[in-house]
């Protein structure tokens, strides 16, 4: 495998809002009316990536849900039950009752604020959404990847777990499980969930993409083109697969069709820092020195973390072309 990469592989985690219907008793509808209006307006301002929009509709429809809540058919029984619980514990105060129609709330307001960087006010709402509804298995998942972004794979896998345990056909929890084993080197581990991912759901092309890194990684390059072959087929638009192609051909020593890749991958997204770093290597082992430059200096104005990797990988070439030559 090629050492000069400035990425092993790109990985996707996913995680998605739900749609779900606040169901109410008659004796409080017109309130709910207005809870379901700012919570269906925010699942609809968060597919319009309006993120701060969607979480301040969120937060309207919790504080209507929280602030009426003594009518409610399912929380005067969870008071019924916390009363009785109390006569004979004399722990009545330790109790917290809770409106399960807050649980897709609390979610779809995490996975805003995830979206937006905001990790721990995100897992804060997860947490919420599982504490209301514990076999919600979606704000399991949501969570795990909130705890993977922060670099908590074990937790983030305990949650993976809970998920799956719980939806044992949710693809998206296999894929993301196989992400965070991949992250600790158990690639059999990884290769095996999105296996699983990809048998519950054939079209999901983050798993095609992501078992294809792993394959990668694990040196099996024509099993990993193929894999995002098969990614792009199902997401033509999906920037990652192409990257990561393109790091695939390069090692077989298509170098033009490596940079093709990158090309795409770009056009893609614009934005895309790792596939300029592996177009300007690209570009150096073929001796184009002036738009390697080029594509160097876009990298690291897009992401100045980079500049380590990059420095190591550039010079890595470069003693590369002189054994050559």
């Amino acid at each position: 495998m090629n050492a000069s990469n400035i990425r092993l592989a790109a990985l996707r985690t996913l995680f998605a809002i739900v749609f779900l219907a606040l169901a109410a008793s008659a004796s409080w509808a017109q309130n709910l009316r207005s809870a379901e209006e700012y919570y269906t307006r925010g699942n609809t301002r968060y597919t319009k990536g309006d993120l701060d929009g969607a979480i301040a509709d969120y937060d309207k429809a919790i504080a209507i849900i929280v602030g009426f809540p003594q009518a409610d058919h399912a929380r005067s029984k969870a008071e019924q039950f916390k009363r009785a619980f109390s006569e004979t514990s004399g722990e009545y105060n330790t109790i917290t009752v809770l409106d399960p129609r807050l649980a897709p709330v609390y979610h779809n307001r995490g996975v805003a604020r995830q979206v937006k960087g905001d990790l721990d006010g995100a897992i804060a709402d997860f947490d919420r959404a599982v504490e209301v509804n514990p076999r919600f298995a979606q704000a399991y998942t949501n969570r795990g990847n909130a705890r993977q972004a922060k670099g908590d794979l074990d937790k983030a896998l305990a949650d993976y777990n809970k998920a799956i345990a719980l939806d044992p056909r949710s693809a998206l929890a296999y894929n993301n499980r196989g992400v965070a084993k991949q992250d600790q080197g158990d690639l059999g581990g990884a290769i095996r969930d999105f296996d699983k991912a990809i048998e519950i759901n054939p079209h999901l092309a983050e798993a095609y993409n992501n078992r294809g890194a792993a394959r990668y990684a694990k040196g099996d390059l024509n099993g990993a083109i193929a894999d995002f072959d098969r990614a792009i087929e199902l997401d033509p638009l999906y920037a990652f697969p192409y990257n990561n192609r393109g790091l695939a051909k390069q090692d077989k020593g298509d170098i033009d069709g490596a940079i093709a890749d990158y090309d795409k991958a770009i056009a893609i997204h614009p934005r895309y820092a790792n596939a300029f770093a592996n177009r300007g290597l690209a570009r150096l082992l073929q001796g184009r020195d002036a738009e390697a430059e080029r594509d160097f200096r876009e990298c690291l104005k897009l992401n100045k973390a980079l500049k380590p990797k990059l420095d190591q990988s550039i010079k890595e070439v470069k003693q590369r072309l002189a054994v050559m030559w």
